[in-house]
């Protein structure tokens, strides 16, 4: 009878612990839904009072990202009120594109699955990576633009590389929603978000190519440039998120 009663009581136990590792993860995953529903409405709210000011902002935005009429879009730009919409779609696209980084640590289980305020903690790290590396571009931009290039060349770009920050704040919302919230279109839309990466790297050789290197003489310098300012920094930031996942002793520039 004793013996009975210890295997009862050991069965109980383990229903027990099994229904608490069931319950657990479930419950913190739903406290990470509703945090990142938060953070998704705010992203929301902002792209619906940007679209519904009715100042074109997505027209201006393409205008000035492919018009080589400097005077008419600083005109249009002082109405529009169009720097404050793209610093704010920025700063939302560095929330975004954490929010996507995040998804796959996770996914690829590099991490696993963290209460809202680590989630937040990695989300802040991650913003604050690309907020740095932003701000590099657009300084390495102004440095190297001062001393080999013309001014105006050097203002149009860094307004282009502006443009195009801002707008993937509007166009990445719905792929990190759907990243975010639904684990069986992950593969799929995150080999897309890919796509639209390269587009964007695409997109930056074009207009730098169009800008600073018209004559194909300088194709040499423009292979250069594109290694000092674009290639490089895009490792050390991919070695930084590394580290900021990974959280281990790795070495920069290991492969």
């Amino acid at each position: 009878m004793y013996i009975l009663l210890n295997a009862a009581f050991a069965t109980n136990s383990i229903i027990a612990q099994v229904v608490d590792l069931k319950n657990n993860p479930i419950s913190i995953e739903n406290e990470i839904n509703n945090c990142g529903f938060i953070l998704f409405f705010v992203c929301f709210f902002i792209i619906a009072i940007i679209m519904n000011n009715r100042n074109g902002f997505l027209f201006s935005a393409f205008s000035r990202l492919f018009s080589k009429n400097d005077r008419q879009n600083m005109f249009y730009e002082n109405i529009t009120n169009e720097t404050l919409n793209k610093m704010i779609l920025s700063l939302q696209t560095t929330l975004l594109l954490s929010i996507i980084i995040y998804c796959y640590a996770i996914h690829q289980h590099f991490i696993s699955t963290t209460t809202p305020a680590q989630m937040l903690i990695q989300l802040g790290k991650n913003s604050l990576l690309l907020i740095v590396f932003f701000l590099y571009k657009f300084i390495s931009y102004s440095f190297a633009g001062s001393i080999f290039f013309k001014k105006d060349s050097v203002r149009q770009w860094n307004d282009d590389f502006f443009s195009i920050i801002s707008l993937n704040g509007i166009f990445i919302f719905l792929p990190a929603l759907i990243l975010f919230y639904v684990e069986p279109a992950f593969n799929f839309l995150f080999f897309l978000f890919i796509i639209y990466l390269i587009f964007n790297l695409f997109l930056i050789v074009y207009k730098i190519k169009t800008l600073f290197f018209r004559d194909n003489r300088y194709l040499l310098y423009f292979i250069l440039y594109l290694c000092t300012q674009e290639i490089i920094p895009l490792y050390l930031v991919y070695r930084g998120f590394v580290y900021l996942i990974v959280q281990k002793d790795t070495t920069w520039m290991q492969a």
